[in-house]
């Protein structure tokens, strides 16, 4: 039976809340690989991930979609076309029945196809791109280092060290590790008041402020 669009869950609740604008997901993804990477981001929203509900003009992008473009980001640097990319997403989405299947765990490559396990007791892969097609394991390539998961689903994002981006944490803002204080607070009382009062502000210890005004460094950078 086919899935209709209201078998699909949306992933614009826990897993990623509306918060990005075009613009912030550009800087973020250039933050994680290069400038061109950035500059693609529209062109993969359009014509490598499937469509989902979005205001233009509106900051309502999810941290399904920033976690999506990583992927495709990875695919796309391994030589999968768009065209390919674009329909395993679609396959996926009827199998996994959610708006955003890259933002699961088990998304592979073998630099040609889309792969996500299948039945992994019998030692196969599904080869999403195809529809269903087998093929071995070992052509398969690990994902994503910086991103984290819970029960398979893309829970936050590590951009360095000391610096987290979660959808349940601020809003997604990027903050420092542990706590929920934006990066951004941090730097805007070092460059305003010094670093002895953002330690005292904050209760933070050297390596986090560090961390955290690096961080903003690099956005600034960007910019």
């Amino acid at each position: 039976m086919t899935s209709t669009a209201a078998d699909i869950e949306t992933t614009r609740g826990d897993l990623g809340h509306g918060i990005y604008s075009l613009a912030e997901l550009r800087m973020l993804i250039t933050l994680y690989g290069e400038p061109k990477d950035g500059k693609q981001t529209a062109h993969w929203l359009r014509h490598a991930l499937n469509p989902v509900e979005h205001k233009p003009w509106h900051a309502d992008h999810s941290f399904s979609d920033l976690i999506s473009l990583f992927v495709v980001t990875q695919l796309a640097k391994r030589g999968v076309a768009a065209r390919t990319i674009r329909d395993a997403e679609m396959h996926l989405r009827t199998k996994w029945k959610t708006d955003r299947p890259f933002a699961r765990e088990d998304i592979k490559t073998d630099g040609v196809e889309v792969f996500c396990e299948d039945e992994p007791e019998d030692g196969r892969i599904e080869a999403a791109s195809r529809f269903g097609q087998l093929a071995m394991r070992e052509a398969v390539q690990e994902g994503l280092a910086s991103v984290f998961y819970n029960e398979g689903n893309a829970a936050y994002w590590v951009p360095m060290k000391g610096v987290l981006i979660d959808p349940r944490v601020q809003f997604g803002e990027p903050v420092v590790k542990g706590t929920r204080i934006p990066t951004s607070a941090v730097a805007g009382v070092v460059h305003n008041l010094g670093r002895e009062e953002a330690v005292l502000r904050f209760s933070l210890t050297a390596d986090l402020l560090e961390s955290a005004l690096a961080f903003e460094d690099r956005i600034a950078a960007l910019n």
